[in-house]
């Protein structure tokens, strides 16, 4: 896998990149926690746009995304809406995402962007070939809150699948487990520790970045990034 720096940032290079959220609802909440994650030593800030309360207020967001790119100072910033479709707070239109995407790249205030693969659709290859263009790197994204595939090779197989629409970007996919070995299969928590599975075994929790508790897990398959 090749790597892409960003703010003398490597990513896809040494050891995993530490990404923290900011979910606050209001402009000042939400610089006020860009403050002080800009004295932490985390790699990467991401900004949960649907969790802003003016989330389908384009203005408002240029607004707000200028004065955090400007808190961050040089943090690397990954702007996300997470569509209610895919488990987020706010409900967009397949005509009110694209616009939304462009906007943020229009910023100038990305660095990495997450756009949805299933969301975007046809457009995807424009849209990333709009952000590398706008020197943004692209989070592909694909969120099942119904289950977790059966198998790995599944998995790699719909990476494979979207890699030609895709292209050159980062593609991550969340899964809901159903069961202990779900949990188990996505890495993310380990329930077994070498027992077997048995029927009806309740999977272990894991803390989300947002501190709630859930079963959601993620799993990560990479392709290459730009460079």
């Amino acid at each position: 896998m090749s790597c892409v720096n960003i703010r003398g940032c490597c990513i896809g290079e040494g050891r995993p990149k530490v990404i923290i959220p900011i979910v606050e609802p209001t402009e000042a909440a939400i610089l006020e926690k860009a403050a002080e994650f800009s004295t932490l030593r985390a790699d990467c800030v991401e900004w949960r746009i649907d969790c802003f309360k003016g989330a389908k207020s384009l203005p408002a967001i240029v607004h707000c995304a200028a004065k955090l790119r400007v808190a961050l100072k040089d943090q690397l910033l990954l702007f996300t809406f997470r569509t209610k479709a895919e488990g987020g707070k706010v409900a967009l239109s397949h005509e009110e995402y694209l616009h939304f995407i462009r906007v943020v790249l229009a910023t100038d205030c990305a660095d990495l962007i997450d756009i949805e693969f299933f969301t975007a659709g046809a457009e995807l290859p424009a849209l990333i070939e709009e952000a590398h263009t706008a020197g943004a790197a692209v989070v592909c994204s694909s969120h099942d809150f119904h289950k977790t595939p059966p198998r790995k090779a599944e998995c790699t197989t719909f990476f494979l699948r979207c890699k030609p629409r895709a292209g050159k970007c980062r593609q991550m996919s969340g899964a809901w487990p159903t069961c202990s070995w779900d949990s188990f299969f996505t890495g993310s928590v380990s329930p077994f520790k070498g027992r077997k599975k048995r029927e009806g075994q309740r999977p272990s929790r894991k803390r989300t970045s947002t501190g709630k508790q859930n079963l959601y897990t993620r799993f990560r398959l990479s392709c290459q990034l730009p460079g």
